[in-house]
């Protein structure tokens, strides 16, 4: 078990009395009604425990989240602040002039502003630099994505067939 922290967008401002009574419930869950935001610190087994479980609670309640606050885009200039790197050690990376090639590609490619997952770079420099920087840990991007899939699925033509490639990523391994 342990303590994990995130935060959530609600679809709408909550109701002042309903989000009273979920604070009140949940005292692991903090809200303010004059804002959308909600912050979690819940104890779980594990990170996607946690957010499936606060999740479930917000719904109940009727205060849907629509979003999991992940941190994953960046710019160049986020991953050098982030890793003590100047912006321009980072471009060289992102370009393959400087270290071992392969930086992850950017999400938005062909835009002035590029942005890229943090997920992805951080293990990329974890794989190939000295630099101790903290795996990021892709759940709460799971856990964002498949909350957009829900909104967005009742205006997906043909779900069950996206639905089958969501099946076979996230079956463990071995039961492929």
């Amino acid at each position: 078990m342990g303590l994990h922290h995130f935060a959530l967008l609600l679809e709408r401002l909550p109701d002042k009395r309903r989000a009273a009574a979920l604070v009140a419930e949940h005292q692991d869950i903090y809200l303010n009604p004059d804002q959308r935001e909600v912050t979690v610190q819940r104890e779980a087994g594990t990170l996607a425990e946690a957010v499936a479980s606060a999740i479930r609670d917000l719904e109940a309640a009727d205060l849907p989240p629509i979003r999991v606050y992940d941190g994953d885009w960046v710019t160049l200039a986020h991953i050098g602040e982030r890793v003590g790197r100047s912006r321009e050690a980072v471009r060289l990376w992102a370009i393959g002039k400087q270290g071992p090639g392969g930086f992850p590609p950017p999400l938005n490619p062909g835009r002035e502003t590029k942005f890229y997952s943090w997920t992805e770079v951080s293990a990329w420099i974890r794989r190939h630099t000295v630099l101790d920087v903290p795996l990021h840990e892709p759940d709460l991007v799971v856990a964002n994505l498949l909350l957009q899939a829900r909104r967005l699925a009742p205006r997906v033509r043909d779900g069950e067939v996206l639905s089958a490639l969501l099946d076979l990523h996230l079956q463990p391994a071995g039961l492929r």
